[in-house]
C-alpha cells in the first residue's frame, strides 16, 4: 500500500494536482520516487509549469537542469542551466531556498500558495516542490510546479 503524504495541502491548481497524484503513484511504498522512474512524457499537461533543479551539497546548493516555459514567463527570468543564488534576486532566492532546505530535510513534497512583489509587480502563483532520489540515496532532485493563481 502506498505510503499517505505527510499533508493534505489546499492545492486549487487542476495541474498541481495531477503531478502530486502522479508522483505519489511513482512512489509507490517507497518514501519518494527514483527520479529514473519520472518520465516527462506521461505528463504532457504539466510540461511548462515544471522545473527540474539537482541538489548539490557541501554546500548545498540548488541547480536548475530546467526551468518550465510558463515559470519563466511569470518570473521573468530563465535559470536553467544556474543555480538558484545567481539566478533569483536576493529576497526571492531566500525564500525559495528556505522552502527547497524543507523539502530535502523532511524529504517530502511541500505546495505554498504565495502573493510575492517581484521586479515591481505583484505575482500570485502556487508551488509544489517534490521531491526524487537516485537509488534511494535522499534527496536529489527536486521538482516544483509553479502555476500562476489565473491559470
Amino acid at each position: 500500500m502506498p505510503l499517505k503524504p505527510s499533508f493534505s495541502p489546499p492545492i486549487r491548481s487542476a495541474v498541481l494536482i495531477r503531478i502530486l497524484e502522479h508522483w505519489d503513484r511513482l512512489r509507490g511504498t517507497r518514501e519518494m520516487p527514483d527520479w529514473s522512474d519520472f518520465d516527462p512524457l506521461d505528463v504532457p499537461y504539466a510540461l511548462g509549469f515544471l522545473s527540474v533543479i539537482e541538489v548539490h551539497r557541501d554546500p548545498l546548493r540548488f541547480y536548475f537542469r530546467l526551468d518550465g516555459t510558463k515559470q519563466v514567463e511569470l518570473f521573468g527570468i530563465d535559470c536553467t542551466w544556474r543555480y538558484l543564488d545567481e539566478a533569483m534576486p536576493p529576497d526571492h532566492a531566500a525564500m525559495a531556498g528556505q522552502s527547497y532546505r524543507e523539502v530535502v530535510a523532511c524529504r517530502a513534497p511541500r505546495h505554498h500558495s504565495r502573493k510575492i512583489g517581484f521586479h515591481e509587480r505583484i505575482i500570485d502563483y502556487e508551488v509544489l516542490i517534490l521531491p526524487f532520489s537516485r537509488e534511494g540515496a535522499g534527496v536529489d532532485i527536486l521538482m516544483t510546479g509553479i502555476v500562476p493563481d489565473y491559470a
